[in-house]
């Protein structure tokens, strides 16, 4: 049976760091306007992220 991305142990907020880190080093920034502007984004991301993994792993079709 496949890991629930919500239960899995392996997806937890460093990964999102080192997403975000590769990002950046590739050149892409967050937009301007402030830690609220910066949280929403980064909860966006955390959500795309989470599908990734599970795409990545065949746990969606």
């Amino acid at each position: 049976m496949a890991a629930n991305t919500t239960t899995d142990l392996r997806f937890d907020p460093r990964l999102t760091a080192e997403i975000r880190a590769v990002l950046e080093k590739h050149g892409y920034q967050l937009p301007p306007g402030g830690d609220h502007i910066r949280e929403l984004v980064m909860a966006r991301v955390d959500i795309a992220l989470k599908n990734l993994v599970e795409i990545f792993e065949g746990r969606i079709c």
